[in-house]
């Protein structure tokens, strides 16, 4: 399939996923929005809208208390990444001509020249880039869970670098991209089941912690993994005994 065809489908199918969660939103919690409109409870409404993106307890309440179908906001976000996804694909197939030489190829490929994914992403800093974003989306969330969008931008960019780039990087660059797109999708999943209660902090802050702890491997060239979980810890704890030691291991 070649990358006009997949950015169409992830458009189209990314589009259509986002339509099918608001209708079923808008069937979940018709109702519910009607009757506290009603009474005047505008915070509520307010409130009951941010059920289309999350799951707060006065969404958990309203699912128990009604004979529709639950609505679950992963569909939301599965259309919005794919969606997000399509559209950085699409737009990387329309770079400037400017970056292409006569003969139809980029400039970017003279010697010494620094050769850039999506046309403004140095691939050098492609994986910073997509760490960086991350951590700025985990933390944020912690303050207003829709910030999170910024996290959801680095994952849309980290699947890309994974599956349409993955020839432009070097195998380092690919192990933590791997890393990175497993922890979010898990955390995903983890913060959506525990949203509204404490440990929906604690999972947040250890989701914080993995990126850190991965950032950290990737700034001193050591590539990351379940065997080496434990020390890459320890040594993000103490980033200057770990320079120390990957200097002694060379």
């Amino acid at each position: 399939m070649n990358t006009r065809k997949l950015s169409r489908i992830l458009i189209l199918g990314g589009a259509a996923v986002v339509m099918l969660s608001v209708v079923w939103f808008l069937a979940a919690y018709a109702e519910a929005i009607e009757f506290f409109g009603e009474l005047g409870g505008g915070n509520m409404v307010a409130e009951m809208t941010a059920c289309l993106y999350s799951s707060p307890a006065i969404c958990q309440g309203v699912n128990a208390l009604s004979d529709a179908p639950s609505y679950s906001p992963v569909v939301f976000w599965i259309g919005l990444i794919a969606l997000l996804a399509g559209v950085i694909v699409r737009f990387s197939l329309n770079k400037p001509a400017s970056e292409s030489g006569p003969a139809g190829t980029s400039s970017a490929g003279s010697v010494g020249a620094e050769t850039s994914i999506l046309g403004f992403i140095p691939e050098q800093k492609y994986v910073r880039i997509v760490y960086i974003l991350i951590l700025i989306g985990a933390a944020y969330s912690l303050l207003l869970p829709p910030l999170a969008i910024v996290g959801v931008v680095g994952f849309v960019l980290g699947l890309l670098g994974l599956f349409v780039f993955r020839t432009r990087l070097n195998a380092l660059d690919v192990n933590h991209l791997a890393a990175l797109c497993v922890v979010f999708a898990a955390a995903f999943v983890v913060l959506l089941i525990t949203l509204g209660s404490f440990l929906f902090l604690l999972a947040s802050l250890a989701q914080l912690a993995l990126y850190y702890i991965g950032f950290n491997s990737y700034r001193h060239g050591r590539t990351i993994g379940i065997g080496t979980l434990k020390d890459e810890a320890r040594l993000a704890l103490k980033p200057v005994t770990g320079r120390l030691s990957s200097r002694e291991r060379s």
